[in-house]
């Protein structure tokens, strides 16, 4: 998560487009792989991957875009006067963008799988053609628990993913070999949150992850009420997006606020 200038705005974009995407790509594919297919891959195995993903996409646009890959990302350097304004429209839709083509496309590998279950598995007749689609692509929350557990979950969660993300970045103060080290430590942080909370609470942390697989759905004609609301609560749709947006800008402020000034204030 590094600013750079030296690259032109569609080569970022691309870098962008790519590395977001490719965190789909991984992630969406072990969690398939899991639910549809008898390769035996458990939690933790998907965690691993989802976790390997970020590493990778990292590796791959952080020399070119500095490797935001998170809107809310985008979001809170460009608040904090680290990001060119013009930037952050097409890095946001860069981000959106990857994740809905890389979603298309993990989603056509697997077509037949999924025809091929839900034939098997149907669970809801007016819906059986799309519920397992739906609930491998979109965030789902437990019915035992209610709308502002999840909120104020996905906003601390978020706001510790951040805090964390930035002391992995500030190169000069933690660790030699940074462009080496940092992205494997932050595949690890991913994993350690996904274990943590995300097996009981389908955690996000990033709104690509949300928006761009409920548009690809919208877009194969899965209704929109489906996407965007849970069966108990209209405004659960707004936890993966507006719950991250929150949180991770917390998380920065948090971080620019108490960490680095005491740090400073203790040379």
């Amino acid at each position: 998560m590094k600013i750079y200038d030296k690259n032109n705005i569609v080569q970022q974009c691309i870098a962008e487009f790519l590395g977001t995407g490719l965190i789909m790509f991984f992630g969406f594919g072990a969690t398939i792989s899991s639910c549809l297919t008898n390769s035996n891959l458990n939690y933790w195995d998907v965690s691993c991957i989802w976790g390997i993903g970020v590493s990778l996409s990292i590796y791959l646009s952080s020399s070119i875009s500095g490797a935001h890959l998170n809107p809310a990302i985008t979001l809170f350097l460009w608040l904090s006067s680290k990001f060119n304004k013009k930037k952050v429209l097409p890095y946001i839709f860069s981000q959106i963008s990857g994740s809905f083509f890389f979603t298309m496309l993990i989603y056509y590998f697997y077509y037949k799988m999924f025809i091929s279950f839900n034939n098997i598995h149907p669970i809801i007749p007016i819906l059986k053609k799309n519920i397992n689609i739906i609930s491998v692509f979109i965030p789902s929350f437990h019915k035992n628990t209610f709308f502002l557990y999840n909120f104020s979950l996905e906003i601390i969660t978020s706001s510790i993913f951040m805090i964390f993300l930035m002391t992995l970045n500030n190169k000069k103060k933690y660790f030699l070999y940074y462009e080496l080290i940092s992205p494997l430590l932050i595949g690890i942080l991913i994993l350690a949150i996904n274990i943590s909370v995300g097996f009981s609470h389908n955690i996000t942390l990033n709104p690509a992850r949300d928006i761009g697989p409920k548009l690809f759905l919208i877009f194969i004609g899965i209704s929109n009420l489906v996407c965007l609301k849970d069966i108990n609560n209209i405004l659960f749709f707004l936890i993966p997006t507006i719950g991250s947006i929150i949180g991770i800008n917390l998380g920065g402020w948090l971080y620019n606020t108490f960490i680095i000034e005491n740090k400073k204030s203790n040379i």
